[in-house]
């Protein structure tokens, strides 16, 4: 019994830096995607720049699964009864952001840059729908 109390002691005081380092793993998965989105808007279009792009796709897939895995912070605010309805909606915008990550690629490897530039505003859609949905103000 003498250890329970500093075993929950324990427990609370470690509680926010596991919170913490969770929402900076999302954070910095966030980032990759930020940065290849800006990335993409300035030279998917440009053909001498489709490997480039290739691996820039690849990482920021690599990234939105990574995201998936990882509950965005707004999800404490969520009643218990609606969180699992929450994240599975979560993972579904992921996904969907993977799939139109994957049309890129297809037709960055078709050399359909101008469709690829199409897509480009769809992924911006979805990111904003995105973090409406699930991004803590």
């Amino acid at each position: 019994m003498r250890f329970f109390p500093t075993f929950l002691a324990l427990i609370l005081a470690t509680a926010p830096a596991m919170l913490r380092a969770q929402d900076s793993d999302l954070e910095g998965q966030m980032k990759i995607l930020a940065r290849g989105l800006r990335q993409l808007s300035q030279q998917v279009a440009d053909p001498s720049k489709a490997q480039e792009n290739m691996a820039l796709l690849e990482s920021m897939k690599k990234a939105s699964i990574a995201s998936a895995a990882i509950e965005p912070r707004k999800t404490s605010n969520i009643p218990p009864a609606d969180r699992e309805k929450f994240l599975s909606g979560y993972r579904m915008q992921m996904e969907k952001l993977v799939g139109t990550l994957g049309e890129m690629e297809e037709a960055l490897k078709a050399s359909q840059f101008e469709k690829a530039q199409s897509l480009l505003g769809t992924l911006k859609a979805e990111r904003k729908e995105g973090h409406d949905l699930y991004k803590k103000d």
